[in-house]
């Protein structure tokens, strides 16, 4: 096992992980690193029902990843655990370095599948008459 990972608590992990595994839930945890705010907040920036916004923070907050304060009748929400970001960022630079293999090799395998500028010629000097 790779240094500092617990075998026990890989269930938290995957647990962990897949509250990420939702473009909605990036994208609020995002907003709050910005800053604290309630549902109604939330749910005027992104266009989504209350309901929606509520289940997504529940999930995030089940997994640690935020908190909430109540104000009043306000649910005020902010992040829990800032580390989140830093693991965002890893995945982020995996995807872009992926993304840019990928296009080195269809960028290489489009250059080998054109003919050389010598067989071009070629081509053309042999189909005049």
């Amino acid at each position: 096992m790779a240094h500092g990972f617990r075998p026990e608590l890989i269930g938290q992990v995957v647990k962990r992980l897949r509250a990420l595994a939702d473009e909605n839930r990036i994208r609020l945890l995002l907003r709050l690193r910005e800053g604290e705010c309630n549902v109604t907040t939330l749910t005027d920036d992104f266009s989504l029902g209350q309901a929606s916004v509520s289940k997504h923070l529940a999930v995030l907050r089940d997994v640690g990843l935020v908190e909430v304060t109540r104000q009043g009748t306000q649910a005020i929400y902010r992040v829990r655990d800032e580390s989140v970001f830093e693991l965002c960022e890893l995945v982020c630079n995996g995807v872009v370095r992926h993304l840019q293999q990928e296009h080195a090799a269809w960028a290489g395998a489009i250059k080998k599948s054109r003919p050389t500028r010598a067989l071009r010629a070629k081509s053309t000097k042999g189909g005049r008459k």
